[in-house]
């Protein structure tokens, strides 16, 4: 288990980080008007919410195996409240407009997620 969260963590931060720095280098190249905070925010929470929520769910591998799935949307609902819920609180405005400076995060995250979910449940079954 240490071993694949390692490889997990290594991937994670190659990806996570490119996807910032591409992320924000078409922002930057076509000059568009975006909330930099927004930006930052979503790519600091996301990061943190998926090392947490995946390293949560590796440890729990082992004990609810036949739930994971269940886990796994539980999660990232419970992501989705919680980013709206701290963005409120710190007067960030989310509108249509700055959808997808959180939506890019937010879908890079999910994508090694499930990613790293389904490799879980390939070697249980």
């Amino acid at each position: 288990m240490k071993k694949n969260f390692v490889r997990f963590l290594f991937l994670f931060v190659i990806i996570i980080i490119g996807g910032y720095f591409t992320h924000t280098s078409i922002v930057n190249y076509f000059s568009l008007e975006r909330n930099t905070d927004i930006i930052n925010f979503s790519y600091v929470f996301n990061g943190i919410f998926t090392l947490i929520f995946t390293s949560a769910i590796m440890v729990l591998s082992k004990k609810f195996k036949d739930q994971l799935g269940f886990i796994f949307m539980a999660g990232s609902l419970v992501k989705i409240g919680v980013f709206l819920l701290i963005s409120n609180l710190n007067n960030l405005d989310i509108n249509k407009n700055v959808f997808l400076d959180f939506f890019i995060a937010y879908a890079i995250c999910l994508a090694l997620e499930v990613y790293c979910v389904s490799k879980i449940l390939n070697t249980i079954k």
